[in-house]
C-alpha cells in the first residue's frame, strides 16, 4: 500500500467517520455512506494536504476509494511529487 493511499484512506476515515479497514479500494464511496458533500470534503481535505485542486470534472470522476487515490497520485506525478 502507498503512502499516498494511506494518507487518502486516513482522509476519508477522518471526514466520513468510518474505520480505515471499512474502506476498500473497490467499493463506491457511496457504499461507504459517503454523499456529495462528504465528497466535496474529503476532496477539499486532500488538496489542502498535497496543494493542489481538483478540476469539477475531476471532481464527478470521483465515485471510489480507488479512483481518489489513482487522481491524487497522478496529479502528484504531474506536478513531479
Amino acid at each position: 500500500m502507498s503512502s499516498v493511499e494511506n494518507e487518502v484512506r486516513a482522509i476519508v476515515s477522518e471526514v466520513a467517520e468510518l474505520e480505515p479497514a471499512q474502506i476498500t479500494p473497490t467499493g463506491t464511496l457511496a457504499d461507504l455512506g459517503v454523499d456529495s458533500l462528504l465528497q466535496v470534503e474529503i476532496a477539499v481535505e486532500v488538496e489542502r494536504r498535497y496543494g493542489f485542486r481538483f478540476s469539477e470534472d475531476e471532481l464527478k470522476r470521483l465515485s471510489s476509494f480507488r479512483s481518489l487515490v489513482e487522481l491524487t497520485q497522478a496529479k502528484l506525478d504531474a506536478a513531479g511529487s
